[in-house]
């Protein structure tokens, strides 16, 4: 198997409710365990991040699957390099919505990362992209 990580980020369509996250997060959870995907969905801001991990093909697969989404628009490829080995490997997918986490801690996590105390991946590199969605999987464990 050849190991990858795809990072991407999306804007979510204007009236996304709380149950439309829902509702992707149980589908990729069932999708991506029978795929061998795992990965984090990063919520916030209006703004989609996600990083999936696993087989090239199957990953590439599940991204175009994901771009065809109404529910965001405007995907845009972060980063799809070869890995050793996961970074999330305990979840087929799970999902952070920074808006359930301490605030202050999210805004400081963010900044450490970013030029900005909002969500905007767009505005910087995989690497940061990958060390914030690190750092708030922790945050979301040690909050739960």
């Amino acid at each position: 198997m050849n190991l990858y990580r795809l990072i991407y980020s999306s804007y979510a369509k204007s009236d996304l409710e709380y149950h439309d996250l829902k509702a992707i997060m149980q589908k990729s959870e069932k999708n991506n365990q029978a795929e061998g995907i795992t990965g984090l969905l990063c919520y916030g801001d209006s703004i989609f991040l996600q990083i999936l991990e696993g087989d090239r093909t199957v990953i590439s697969k599940t991204y175009h699957r994901i771009a065809l989404d109404t529910r965001h628009h405007t995907p845009e490829l972060i980063e799809c390099i070869p890995i050793e080995s996961r970074l999330f490997g305990v979840w087929s997918m799970k999902a952070v919505n920074i808006s359930d986490l301490n605030s202050q801690q999210v805004r400081n996590l963010i900044l450490k990362y970013s030029p900005s105390t909002t969500l905007q991946p767009h505005t910087m590199t995989a690497q940061q992209c990958l060390n914030l969605m690190q750092a708030l999987a922790a945050l979301y464990d040690k909050a739960a």
